[in-house]
């Protein structure tokens, strides 16, 4: 019981010592209270002790991004995550990256298997392969030293746009806990065995898509009966946890499939809809509250984010948990990124100027403040009840292209429970291998 009381103990007499960090500034006419935020400190939390109140009792806190490769976003994200791990009991962090890929993250985090580099590779996105991140998962792993398995953090992917990594995490797992159905099971693959000839992004492209489709769809059969027989066997030798990690393999596979066979219209709603469902498996799972890492246009409540105004991710999300979600979007005035040049491109930094008069970040930015937080559900401010537009920039960014490709109008209010606004951003780092 006592300690049970300590994390919350040290976490009052911390909020009673510092000073008050809130300000009141106005905003489009309407003064506002804001939280200012150093985004670059990752290691100094007292500046969000306030929001302490605001999400310790929530199930699911999704966290946005207006750009894939922005060093202030993902460097607040991962000074969230450390609050929230240290100072309000979130035990599961989650990230919009393959699942199967950060198993071996997540036991890199839990036991020091493997080594970091190789953990990050795994996750097959370019996006995450930061030294940020890098220095996130390392900081996970310091913490879990020494804790009881209960009390320690875990690594999660959510997404469901790859063949490689879940059939990689069954390859793993059965040679193991099953090195004698090893030479059998590989045989079962089939074509996903070599399954860097199947990539999913350029699969549709092959002339004979539906002949592979067709084989896959036996593969994921396949799969779902030999964990089906052997249950009791991996179970005894894996236990309970690890063979659900493993078997969940095949709903990512399952997953990765139905994508590819919908349009590539339709497939935006359905990919989100698999993420939301697979938060809500590891909730399920963990029985633990989640962190969850993505893009704006995943964690927002309102399907605006893509021209087909289809739900998104944060959307099921807050059907499922309903107020138990809170998520909050990140917007930014000017600043550097990295991105795809077009895609399947190469990699490279971007800057891109101040958007346009009388853009949602236009008004955040005469407040004052470099970095802030601000709580949407308290404010009655109506600049967040009208549509304004701010940068919307995923993986691929072309400056040819015309400004508004890569801005989007929204619904402060209607997307987001909280914000952060970043005047300036920076360029992530991107690991050199």
């Amino acid at each position: 019981m006592k300690k049970a009381l300590l994390p919350l103990l040290l976490f009052c007499s911390l909020l009673s010592l510092q000073s008050d960090p809130q300000s009141k500034v106005k905003i489009c006419n309407t003064y506002e209270v804001i939280y200012p935020l150093t985004p670059n400190q990752t290691n100094d939390l007292d500046e969000l002790m306030p929001l302490g109140s605001l999400l310790r009792d929530k199930t699911v806190v999704g966290m946005g991004e207006a750009t894939h490769g922005t060093k202030e976003f993902f460097n607040m994200k991962a000074k969230m995550f450390k609050f929230l791990a240290t100072y309000c009991g979130y035990r599961i962090f989650s990230i919009e990256a393959t699942y199967g890929g950060t198993l071996k993250v997540n036991d890199y985090v839990l036991y020091g298997k493997g080594d970091v580099l190789s953990a990050m590779k795994a996750m097959e996105f370019w996006t995450w392969d930061t030294e940020e991140v890098k220095d996130l998962i390392e900081w996970m792993r310091k913490y879990n030293v020494g804790k009881p398995e209960k009390e320690k953090l875990r690594f999660y992917g959510f997404d469901c746009q790859s063949f490689k990594g879940p059939t990689d995490a069954l390859v793993d797992y059965v040679k193991e806990f099953d090195k004698q159905g090893l030479d059998e099971f590989l045989k079962g693959l089939s074509i996903l065995n070599d399954n860097s000839r199947y990539d999913f992004w350029y699969l549709k492209q092959d002339k004979s898509s539906q002949q592979i489709f067709a084989r896959i769809h036996g593969i994921i059969s396949f799969t779902q009966k030999w964990f089906h027989e052997r249950e009791n066997l991996y179970i005894s030798g894996s236990g309970k946890t690890k063979y659900e990690l493993a078997r969940h393999n095949i709903e990512a596979l399952s997953q990765a499939l139905l994508l590819k066979e919908d349009s590539d219209i339709k497939s935006y709603t359905l990919r989100d809809s698999c993420m939301a469902q697979n938060i809500k498996w590891i909730y399920d799972l963990e029985h633990e509250k989640v962190f969850a890492w993505a893009h704006n246009g995943h964690i927002g409540k309102a399907g605006q984010y893509y021209f087909n105004k289809d739900k998104i991710m944060g959307a099921y999300l807050n059907d499922i948990f309903g107020k138990a979600y809170f998520n909050i979007g990140f917007v930014f005035n000017k600043g550097s990124f990295q991105a795809l040049n077009k895609v399947g491109g190469r990699l490279q930094e971007f800057t891109v100027p101040v958007n346009k008069k009388n853009t949602l970040t236009n008004e955040l930015s005469l407040a004052g403040n470099d970095a802030f937080f601000i709580d949407l559900t308290s404010s009655n401010n109506k600049l967040f009840e009208k549509s304004k537009e701010t940068y919307n920039i995923g993986a691929v960014f072309d400056p040819k292209q015309p400004w508004y490709i890569f801005s989007q109008a929204i619904i402060a209010k209607q997307q987001f429970d909280g914000l952060i606004f970043i005047n300036t951003t920076t360029c992530a780092v991107p690991i050199k291998r």
